[in-house]
């Protein structure tokens, strides 16, 4: 993937994310404000509808007074120094002036100049007067036959000061946009850091993609290039006998096996990528399906001066796709007579480890595998030493197809030092797969 493309597709991660959170955290802003703000007027509003009960009732009992208690002149200059407005009511007459001017006080001048309005009866406001203060009012029509007189039949505002819950708004509203604020730094922190995090495993996807396919055609180029120069030869010969060009016609022959087998791996690892292989999981006499397996490679093992050797497995049933671990058994098996020398033997056990779980082991006595080369040995096309590789016709991919066998099957793989030396694949396998062997992903252990 080009810089120019990852670059363009990180920043449209970047602005969604962005957008995304900038959303969110505006959406909870406007919620919490709107709910906050309902709040801090709902205890105002009860108040309002507690004293419009008390007004049309009639007016309130005269409590007595204390001899240690001020008179109430005194009483009410000092709440008015305290705060100017509390709870007020206007009543207004027939023309739409205020009546209650010596209820009023000092108060009046301020209030005044609030003009009626008969259609705003019984409906809930918020206004200012004078420029600084804020109320909370509540418009009331008294019946004529109100026990209070003073106010039947007349407009009455009952109206409640609201500058401390005005106050508190204000300061709720100035934390709310510094958070806001620090909260979308932080979004577009996290937003630069979810597009990278984003992007790696597409760029790690891409770059083995991009090698995948460099070193498939470099592999299929390879046979293709060699068929091609045998052919071309003979052709140069056309008076020649078979016999003649033999070691010819078998190298063309060798690498078209070659190409063919590397086709075949080529063809599985796609199907595994697309999920779209088709198991066949069924119950399997384990001690049955390895020796019938592993019979075919003894002789082969023979024929190259090694020993194959089947131990003794106990009987058992699990649960497998017979085709799969075929192949899986002939990957491994195929690698261990590709690395071991001439003279040494080459083991495979089966067993059950725990009531749930069997193991399938297959030790060798070759050249064994560093612990730098452990971590990649599961890698398409990764071999350890090319030049073997190339005599002994690998071409990376055995490995690879047996960790995704083993991966169908919930498994896990392990490579081990088979002492004094040689290695030992590990394969630990469910007796049961979950769900009956549907696609899961499995461990791969590294240990020495």
């Amino acid at each position: 993937m080009s810089n120019k493309v990852n670059r363009s597709q990180q920043w449209q991660l970047f602005w969604s994310s962005l957008i995304g959170f900038s959303i969110i955290f505006i959406l909870l802003g406007v919620i919490v404000f709107i709910l906050f703000s309902r709040a801090m007027l709902t205890s105002t509003d009860q108040a309002l509808q507690v004293e419009k009960t008390a007004q049309l009732q009639g007016p309130p009992r005269q409590m007595p007074v204390k001899k240690n208690q001020v008179n109430q002149k005194t009483q009410y200059k000092h709440n008015a120094q305290q705060h100017p407005f509390m709870t007020t009511t206007l009543v207004y007459n027939q023309n739409g002036k205020v009546a209650n001017k010596g209820q009023l006080g000092s108060r009046y001048d301020t209030l005044k100049n609030i003009t009626l309005h008969p259609s705003q009866v019984n409906e809930l406001r918020t206004i200012q007067v004078a420029g600084k203060y804020n109320f909370r009012t509540l418009l009331v029509k008294a019946p004529k036959k109100v026990a209070d007189k003073t106010v039947a039949g007349k407009y009455l505002l009952i109206m409640e000061n609201i500058d401390p819950q005005k106050a508190a708004m204000s300061n709720f509203t100035q934390v709310m946009l510094i958070t806001m604020g620090v909260f979308w730094v932080l979004s577009i922190a996290m937003s630069v850091w979810m597009s990278r995090l984003t992007m790696r495993p597409i760029l790690r996807s891409w770059g083995r993609q991009t090698e995948f396919v460099g070193n498939a055609a470099h592999e299929l180029r390879t046979p293709l290039t060699i068929i091609q120069n045998k052919l071309e030869f003979l052709l140069t010969r056309p008076n020649d006998k078979i016999i003649d060009q033999a070691a010819n016609i078998a190298i063309a022959n060798s690498e078209s096996q070659r190409l063919q087998k590397l086709t075949h791996d080529l063809l599985a690892l796609a199907r595994s990528d697309s999920n779209s292989i088709q198991t066949n999981f069924e119950p399997t006499k384990v001690a049955a399906f390895l020796a019938a397996t592993v019979e075919p490679y003894t002789e082969i093992a023979a024929s190259q001066g090694k020993t194959l050797r089947l131990a003794t497995v106990m009987p058992f049933k699990a649960v497998l796709d017979q085709a799969l671990i075929h192949q899986l058994m002939n990957i491994m098996i195929d690698n261990a007579l590709k690395y071991s020398p001439k003279g040494s033997t080459i083991t495979i056990s089966a067993h059950k480890i725990t009531p749930r779980r069997w193991q399938l082991v297959v030790a060798d006595q070759g050249i064994g595998i560093q612990g730098k080369d452990r971590q990649r040995i599961f890698d398409r096309f990764y071999r350890i030493d090319t030049s073997r590789a190339r005599q002994t016709g690998g071409n990376g991919l055995g490995l690879s197809i047996a960790h995704w066998i083993v991966d169908l099957h919930h498994g896990s793989i392990a490579v081990r030092d088979n002492h004094p030396k040689g290695t030992r694949f590990i394969t630990t396998l469910p007796l049961t797969p979950p769900s009956g062997g549907h696609h899961g992903k499995s461990k791969t252990t590294k240990t020495k």
